[in-house]
């Protein structure tokens, strides 16, 4: 189908009709046939899903199976194999597509493919993170509908793409996956605002549930066989009492050496088997249900786009939804063709999930060593509009690090459509103009190395993380277990509070660096989101605990997870990361002690609560005042008084520039002196949410 533009002449018209048909005609003629030549003209004039769908139809005429490069950490494509084996179960001729995450999945870009490839089957879209999947039949009669509810429905969010459409194919060859769809609906979906009976059990731990696990398990193999010593230590000891041996000073005279021989046997064999069965029972390896990427899968993507830039300087990623029509990419090689310096425009989306790590200099870093060229290196994010320019060894006189925002942000005044992506780019080239060497290299700053992608999926041993704090408790807890068992009987059983515990559970302050970076605080803060669920959970908590804890988890969720998914939000800043985190934080030490008070720590309120007050300088060159603190700052601050302000938190600023104080950002963030209710309602007034 060919489409005009509305309100054009009648000659324009006819001279586009009679050139599509002479063009037509010289590729039939050349053997190329017609249905191929439509979908070049689309791939090259409309500059968006034509140009996509023509790319993975290429993709899947080779292969029936096309795994992106853009998403390694997630799935690599050396994986390809495993959903090959997998598709040939379903018994049609099956095509499956892996994109990244956050790309439009629907039914029209399968229809495209498929108008492409020309061949019937059944065609499975699914992303990088394994939650989305969508699957089309072409020609071929299979419940897909059925099967692709059982896969989203009896799978938890942590399967992954693979374990994912190995369930699709499950259910799709299933004697009544009719049924089994239904079922599933039934057991795990939500109907008129029901919440589902249950949930299904993730498939994998974090990182913050290892810590737990070794925690727990410090806490066990200290205390349990250490109790177990001094509590059959002193029933010898008393029955020898009974039995009229001499009362001495020492603590556990009269045991003998057979008794005591016993009871340290006895604690042995105890801190073996909880040893053991720690072993074996926390016994996960990695947060990462896939494969680990290998250095090709790594090297994939950069690899493509240096050698589409070795032929252009202006490389449009081709699996992408286009954001740069074909007369913009003209403009800009004939304004690039223009210049004294070499610049390489590569229109590519960044995410946490590729080879950088979602980091656009590191990337354009790696693109200049990779394509072995000096030159001024640009990404164009045709997803989040983003521009960023590096300068790979020439040097400039150009500031390339800090760009204007009329460049290097996508507009406010137009929606995610137009991200005017082409002409913000060429504004950029046009200031190259003119530019030349003689910049300092050294004035932007080096780029982060992105994480290794098997070491940062990787989980400690149960024995290391939190089992040292957890030996430390443990010895605690078995002391004062044993202490509160020997006064007990001591005052013929009546039993003093013990507010011991309380105590120390209700002063507990959280640990959080003050110079924490993004990648840091997105971290944390989707811990911190999966921690608080799971305490929330257990405890139950009601009456004004439950009103306050839920008021700071859904003033977390307005700023770091609007869609409730339980994913960190792509475009959530480092203050909206700091401000949830301190947020969950005051809801769990609500939670473990509900009398806990609604101030926050002064220096960094990532710490938690605070729970007294102590005179120190808030910063340099302020007067000295009473302010409240955790208790780790406070133990800071009465060591060193000159000092503690180091303490204070500051946030990496948005331009790249100086950190900035906490205190003085223009968020919420800065009134959490104030305490967690005036922080509550800071957010909600800037989220537009009232009481």
């Amino acid at each position: 189908m060919v489409k005009f533009v509305r309100g054009a002449g009648a000659s324009v018209r006819a001279l586009l009709t009679v050139g599509l048909l002479l063009l037509l005609a010289s590729l039939l003629a050349a053997g190329v046939p017609a249905g191929d030549a439509v979908a070049a003209g689309r791939a090259e004039g409309d500059g968006g899903g034509g140009g996509q769908a023509a790319y993975l139809a290429e993709r899947l005429r080779a292969e029936p199976v096309y795994v992106t490069d853009q998403a390694p950490r997630e799935i690599p494509r050396s994986a390809a194999g495993e959903f090959a084996k997998a598709a040939k179960r379903t018994g049609v001729p099956t095509y499956v597509v892996l994109l990244p995450e956050r790309n439009p999945f629907d039914e029209r870009l399968l229809g495209a493919v498929h108008d492409r490839l020309r061949r019937d089957g059944l065609y499975v879209l699914l992303d990088s993170s394994g939650i989305g999947i969508t699957a089309v039949p072409f020609g071929v009669d299979v419940p897909a509908e059925s099967a692709t509810t059982v896969a989203l429905y009896e799978l938890p969010y942590d399967a992954g793409p693979l374990l994912t459409f190995e369930r699709f194919v499950e259910a799709l060859t299933d004697d009544d996956p009719a049924g089994r769809a239904e079922a599933a609906r039934e057991k795990y979906g939500s109907d008129a605002g029901r919440a589902p009976e249950e949930e299904p059990d993730r498939l994998h731990i974090t990182r913050t549930d290892r810590a737990n696990q070794s925690f727990l398990t410090g806490i066990l193999l200290a205390g349990v066989p250490l109790l177990t010593l001094l509590l059959v230590l002193y029933v010898l000891r008393r029955r020898a009492a009974r039995a009229g041996a001499k009362p001495t000073g020492r603590c556990f005279a009269g045991v003998g050496g057979r008794g005591l021989l016993a009871a340290v046997a006895t604690a042995a064999v105890l801190a073996g088997s909880i040893a053991l069965g720690a072993a074996v029972l926390y016994d996960d390896e990695t947060t990462d249900p896939g494969p680990p990427p290998t250095r090709a899968d790594m090297d994939a993507r950069l690899d493509r786009v240096s050698a589409g830039l070795a032929k252009d300087p202006v490389y449009v990623d081709p699996e992408s939804p286009a954001q740069i029509d074909s007369a913009e990419l003209a403009g800009l090689r004939r304004k690039i063709g223009g210049l004294d310096v070499p610049v390489y425009v590569a229109s590519v989306p960044m995410a946490p999930e590729d080879e950088s790590g979602g980091q656009a200099d590191t990337f354009l870093k790696a693109l200049g060593r990779t394509a072995g060229g000096e030159g001024i290196y640009v990404l164009a994010d045709p997803r989040s509009g983003y521009v960023n320019a590096v300068d790979y060894g020439i040097g400039l006189d150009v500031d390339l690090y800090l760009l204007p925002e009329a460049i290097g942000y996508p507009p406010r005044d137009v929606d995610d459509d137009d991200l005017r992506l082409g002409e913000r780019v060429g504004m950029l080239v046009e200031e190259l103009d003119g530019a030349r060497p003689g910049g300092d290299r050294g004035r932007a700053p080096s780029p982060m190395d992105p994480p290794d992608p098997v070491a940062e999926d990787a989980l400690p041993s149960v024995f290391a993380a939190d089992f040292a704090p957890g030996l430390f408790v443990g010895t605690l807890a078995a002391g004062l277990a044993f202490g509160l068992v020997a006064g007990t009987v001591r005052i013929f059983g009546r039993v003093r509070p013990a507010r011991t515990a309380a105590v120390a559970a209700g002063e507990r302050s959280y640990e959080a660096p003050p110079d924490p970076s993004e990648a840091y605080l997105r971290r944390t803060a989707h811990a911190e989101l999966e921690a608080l669920a799971r305490a929330f959970e257990t405890a139950d908590p009601a009456g004004a605990v439950r009103v306050r804890v839920w008021d700071c988890l859904d003033a977390a969720q307005l700023l770091v997870d609007v869609e409730e998914d339980g994913r960190i939000d792509p475009d959530a800043t480092p203050e909206s990361l700091a401000t949830a985190i301190t947020l969950i934080r005051a809801a769990r030490a609500t939670l473990a002690a509900p009398g806990t008070p609604a101030r926050l720590c002064t220096l960094n309120p990532m710490h938690g609560p605070a729970h007294g007050r102590q005179r120190l300088r808030p910063a340099p060159g302020a007067p000295a005042r009473a302010v409240p603190l955790c208790a780790g700052c406070r133990r800071a601050a009465r060591s060193d008084p000159a000092t503690a302000h180091r303490r204070r938190l500051t946030l990496p600023s948005p331009r790249g520039e100086a950190r900035i104080p906490y205190d003085t950002t223009p968020g919420p963030l800065r009134t959490a002196g104030e305490g967690v209710p005036r922080l509550i309602r800071e957010v909600q007034e800037a989220a537009g949410v009232h009481d």
